[in-house]
């Protein structure tokens, strides 16, 4: 999983763009594409770093993996281009496909936009990053040459890049791990809709990337909630506080939202004195802390309530799991046999 400390170790050697515009049928477009890499200074690349990490750190960001049922190129050509130290020319003839890829699969209501293509290291290992930058409709970015070869020079992609002209709203990363071609890291993020939305729009992105959300949502979930559990048995005495965030961790997971961010709950429900500990003790169980699809069919039977009306209005509320708490029902009375720890007077 690529965490904070791998982003801020991010080192970008070259970097590439090309405008990609809508591929709109009927319509004579194709994507102007850049023969060499732009020239970037340092204050820039640290720029660019710097949006990166805020959109791939961000609630928004997904773990994802390769799909092998995929039909999308980007897979092997990231495989290949990380093997290996790769010429300049060979960078960007693997940007080019990848642009001109992006161009036959933007068609319909896809926006036009700049396509980047980073090429870099993390901790001493290949790295490869995809950015898509939303352009606005009309604007016009004509290419300079250098002895004959076309770029987009950042003078002229400065007012798009480095200011609040252009959304980076699409970001990959991915890093090579070891050897092997299925031993990567690699982490998304489309800030325009939820990545791991089901409607085929949304999906545009992991598609043309050639991937999917690395853990199946039912498993993910799964994680989450018993390594949540863990924490409050062990680590919050206080049952009164205990309780609080347990009712949150049930609400957040059976409500109506298709997914589910533990460092928003980190923040939202956590006690302060508790955020970090709580996190670190997600990492320790390889616990993601990047946004995931919620599916909780396999806890299903632990968020469950069971609920006992009295004929004068009185309620008692259960878990329908909860095997060492007894409840015992007559015709008169009902009686749980457990201790008190909170009063809920609202």
């Amino acid at each position: 999983m690529i965490g904070p400390d791998d982003l801020a170790a991010l080192s970008i050697k070259r970097v590439i763009f090309h405008d990609v515009p809508r591929n709109t049928k009927g319509q004579d477009a194709a994507p102007v594409l850049s023969d060499i890499p732009t020239p970037v200074d340092a204050e820039r690349i640290e720029h660019l770093k710097a949006r990166m990490r805020r959109a791939l750190g961000s609630r928004s960001a997904y773990a994802i993996e390769f799909n092998p049922k995929s039909p999308s190129p980007i897979p092997e050509i990231i495989r290949k281009h990380t093997a290996k130290t790769q010429t300049e020319a060979q960078f960007v003839k693997t940007s080019q496909v990848m642009a001109t890829y992006l161009f036959e699969q933007q068609v319909g209501a896809s926006s036009p936009g700049l396509l980047a293509v980073l090429d870099g290291r993390i901790s001493g290992k290949p790295a490869i990053a995809i950015l898509k930058l939303e352009r606005e409709e009309g604007a016009q970015l004509e290419p300079s040459t250098k002895g004959n070869k076309k770029t987009f020079a950042m003078s002229v992609l400065d007012n798009l890049v480095l200011t609040g002209g252009t959304k980076l709203f699409k970001n990959a990363l991915f890093v090579r791990t070891g050897p092997n071609d299925q031993n990567f890291a690699a982490i998304a993020c489309d800030n325009q809709r939820s990545f791991a939305a089901t409607v085929a729009m949304a999906q545009f992105w992991q598609k043309f990337l050639g991937c999917k959300l690395r853990e199946e949502p039912r498993i993910t979930t799964k994680r989450f909630f018993e390594a949540a559990v863990e924490y409050l048995n062990v680590h919050i005495p206080d049952p009164v506080e205990k309780t609080d965030v347990y009712e949150h961790i049930l609400s957040e997971l059976k409500s109506q939202k298709h997914t589910f961010s533990p460092k928003a709950f980190i923040e939202d429900y956590m006690p302060s004195a508790h955020r970090q500990k709580f996190e670190n003790h997600l990492r320790e169980r390889h616990v993601t802390l990047q946004q995931f699809t919620v599916d909780t069919s396999e806890i299903v039977g632990h968020l469950k309530r069971k609920t006992y009306y009295t004929s004068k209005g009185a309620s008692v509320t259960i878990p329908e799991k909860a095997a060492d708490l007894k409840v015992v029902i007559d015709e008169h009375q009902i009686s749980v046999l457990d201790r008190v720890e909170k009063v809920d007077t609202k």
